[in-house]
Formats: structure tokens, sequence, C-alpha cells
């Protein structure tokens, strides 16, 4: 495996490249820019890409709205948990928080050997979404629906209902989907918030939440949903 890191600075470039020889990765490449690490992609494309996200003048989002080569995985590795909610929209891999926990390391370079999805959020997690100017931690679990608002998604939740960068599929393809249900196009729900189902006139369901909400499912999926509850 091929690795690029990019990372504006020297010492944390040569830990995270520490790292990786000791999870078995021999040929290890470092850039100190976006120019820099563009260079390298061209010359010769790498099978992985860790990136900083906030650098002098340019950091890992622009490097992948000018990437030349689509489809390069990419672990964002920063120490601002912030960016978390918009790396569901540029779907990578792994987001690794400084410093870096070498076994999260292990389990991120796992999954790109095994080309698998990174691993969702839990009930349990607190994640930090960006509301417009203000960051917002969120447990996943309080979350109770999901709106779809075009590039955006407006979390409900009992601590206050936050509108946030990315679009409904992506934020949910980050959360447990044995926990978070896809109700219609513009919706998804948490189920362990509903306590109650009503079938309406047309077949669809409609499922009753904590705090006196209500979300109509789509025919189709309110068959899923009665697969999935063997209702």
């Amino acid at each position: 495996m091929k690795v690029l890191i990019m990372d504006d600075e020297p010492p944390a470039r040569r830990g995270l490249r520490e790292m990786l020889l000791q999870a078995g990765v021999a040929d290890v490449r470092e850039a100190g820019s976006v120019a820099k690490a563009l260079e390298s992609i061209n010359e010769d494309r790498p099978d992985l890409l860790m990136l900083d996200i906030e650098m002098p003048r340019a950091g890992g989002f622009q490097l992948i709205e000018t990437l030349p080569a689509q489809g390069i995985p990419v672990i964002f590795v920063t120490a601002h948990s912030e960016h978390a909610a918009r790396a569901f929209d540029v779907r990578a891999v792994d987001y690794l928080l400084k410093p870096v926990n070498p076994q999260r390391l292990v389990e991120a370079l796992a999954r790109i050997a095994k080309n698998e999805p990174a691993k969702p959020f839990s009930v349990a997690d607190k994640v930090l979404f960006r509301d417009g100017s203000t960051s917002h931690f969120v447990r996943i679990g309080d979350i109770q629906i999901l709106e779809s608002s075009g590039a955006y998604t407006r979390i409900i939740q009992p601590g206050g209902n936050i509108t946030v960068t990315g679009t409904l599929t992506s934020v949910m393809d980050r959360l447990d989907p044995a926990v978070f249900f896809r109700a219609s196009r513009s919706h998804g729900l948490n189920i362990h918030h509903v306590f109650k189902v009503d079938e309406v006139d047309n077949g669809n369901l409609l499922l009753h939440l904590d705090g006196g909400m209500k979300v109509e499912v789509s025919r189709r999926q309110s068959v899923e949903f009665r697969r999935l509850r063997g209702i």
C-alpha cells in the first residue's frame, strides 16, 4: 500500500510515518501543502490519502475538491473535531483526531484493505456538528428525526434542533442502520424513540415519536418497516 500524508507540520508527518511503518506500511510519502500533494498524486497515484484539514493556505477539503484522481480512499487526521460532520459528504474512510491512537489507525487501514465502509457512529457516541458558525455536541442516541433540506440535514432532538452540512443520505450513511431507519426521501428517524405505530388510509404507516412528533413512512418503506419490526 502506498500512502501519502499531507500535513504542514513535519513532526506530525514523522509521527504518522512511524505509526504506519509499525503497522506494516513501508511506502509512505509526505507533502506539506496541497500543491505538493497534487504533484505527488500526479506523479504516482497513492492507495490512501491521510490529510490534515487545518493548514495555512489550503487543507484536506480543498485537496479533495481539486483531486485529479478520483476514488482514492481518504482518512482525515486533524486536531479539530468540528469538521467531522463535513467529512460525511466527502465519504472519508475515517476521521482520526490528533494525537492519533495507533489502534484506531490500524482499524482504519484494515477497513481499507477489506474495502469496508467506515464504522458507523453508535447511539452512545457524541459527535460535533456545525450549525452555521456554531458547533454543537450531539449524542447520537438523542437524535429523534433527521429531515432533508437539500444539501443540508435538520437534526431534531430534545436539546434543540440544528441544521448541519450534508445530505440526509450522507448523514445517515454514518449512523447505525440497526437504529436509524429511512422513513422516506425526506425523513430518517431513530426507532428507539418510536412508541406507537398507526396505519393510515393509504396503507402507509404513521410513526409516533417522543415529544408528540409524527413521521409518515412511504409505501415502500412501510413494507420494509413491517418486515424489520415483524408487524
